[in-house]
């Protein structure tokens, strides 16, 4: 990594309170880092107070730091059966790159390692044009990806988290991962000892696997009787499905419907909107009353409606009941932005291109490979490709860690 890189990461440890680097039972967590250029971790570390923590990060300036969920009586144990597992936190992680949003149109790439094709925004599966899975991918964040993993972490605690597993908002802490989305932790007593098949029901139960619309108190009484169905001030995923059919139904156009549910039960349904939602809205809600739409249509609009009320979690950080994840105030080799602690009553008005920003004043002259627009704090650059240009510290360590440019004297 370049030298001037590594001197800001080095200056911004020196400055940074230990405190800040403080987590829940400190001592019994096992410590991770990765420097730069390194493929592998350096694993198995223990630190007996955060000022010695401080200290490894000012003489090693590591790209990454990671601590880890579990709690053991011997961290440093290098064999991990050694260590005493004693529970961990429950983790949630959400990516903007996993969720699939317009903006990637505009600054995403990929690229087939076979055959060579191209194409912009979220990569396939498969290259279209050989059919192979080696593609390679070129990805950023913009406002529009962040806003996006924002929701789904108030939608994970609102829906989820809150209500339907009983945690409250003291036993969580956020955090701006410092590059693509959040970390949730659940740090109750509760969920300490879940095993990891425990942390895959959850999972599982957040992400809407399996999940059966018609399993949720929905049937028609005799063959062609009138339907019955859930309560939309019902808990779990009764409530969910019944709320989740308003929303949808209130809010897309008649083509979108058609799209769902075919033009004649659309038609139906947006003649008679007004009185469907009113009809399941009431207490107790009926779902009948309406000509022209069955139980197979209605359930066809509850899968369309279901699935996006689920939550695009990495499940595999959630099963893991040895995780390591990225230590709070610690910065990200790949943005130089701060992993920042964000709470709850702060979360919809935290810009994290602004207020996870490590470094203010001065500037550095860079010279710019390739970029699309990116903004960190209020300057914005871009698209650019092959030029020299000055830019704020925050911004041009940005597009050095993410490999996109190179520092000129």
């Amino acid at each position: 990594m370049h030298k001037v890189v590594l001197d800001e990461f080095r200056g911004y440890y020196s400055r940074l309170p230990a405190e800040q680097l403080d987590v829940k039972d400190f001592v019994r967590r096992e410590y991770a880092l990765l420097h730069f250029g390194d493929q592998k971790m350096i694993r198995h570390l223990k630190f007996d107070s955060v000022s010695e923590l401080k200290r490894s990060l000012v003489e090693g300036v590591p790209a990454n730091v990671y601590y880890s969920s579990a709690y053991y009586r011997n961290p440093q144990a290098d064999d991990m059966n050694a260590k005493g597992w004693e529970g961990a936190d429950l983790i949630f992680d959400i990516d903007a790159d996993h969720i699939r949003t317009d903006c990637k149109d505009e600054h995403d790439t990929w690229a087939c390692l076979d055959c060579g094709c191209r194409g912009r925004g979220f990569p396939p599966d498969a290259c279209p044009k050989c059919g192979m899975k080696k593609i390679d991918t070129v990805t950023w964040v913009c406002e529009g990806c962040l806003e996006t993993a924002k929701r789904e972490i108030f939608k994970l605690i609102d829906d989820f988290i809150v209500p339907d597993f009983g945690v409250s908002l003291g036993e969580i802490e956020i955090c701006f991962s410092g590059h693509r989305g959040y970390h949730l932790h659940v740090v109750s007593e509760g969920v300490r000892g879940l095993t990891g098949d425990g942390r895959r029901e959850i999972a599982d139960y957040v992400r809407g696997i399996g999940l059966d619309p018609k399993e949720h108190g929905f049937r028609q009484v005799t063959g062609t009787g009138p339907i019955v169905g859930p309560d939309m001030r019902d808990g779990g995923w009764r409530g969910k499905i019944a709320r989740a059919i308003y929303e949808f139904v209130s809010g897309r156009s008649q083509e979108e419907l058609r799209a769902v549910v075919g033009p004649v039960v659309a038609d139906n349904i947006s003649k008679g909107r007004e009185k469907f939602l009113q009809n399941i809205s009431d207490a107790p809600p009926h779902w009948g009353g309406m000509r022209g739409y069955s139980l197979e249509s209605l359930m066809k609009i509850a899968n369309a409606a279901a699935r996006e009320h689920v939550c695009n979690i990495d499940e595999r950080v959630t099963l893991d009941v040895k995780r390591l994840i990225r230590q709070p105030n610690s910065l990200h080799g790949k943005s130089a932005l701060k992993t920042a602690r964000v709470s709850y009553s702060d979360l919809e008005r935290f810009d994290p291109l602004r207020d996870a920003v490590a470094f203010m004043g001065g500037s550095i002259k860079i010279y710019v490979k390739e970029i699309p627009r990116v903004r960190i704090g209020d300057c914005e650059v871009g698209p650019a490709k092959g030029t020299e240009m000055e830019v704020p510290r925050a911004l041009g360590l940005y597009l050095l860690c993410k490999g996109a440019a190179d520092p000129r004297v």
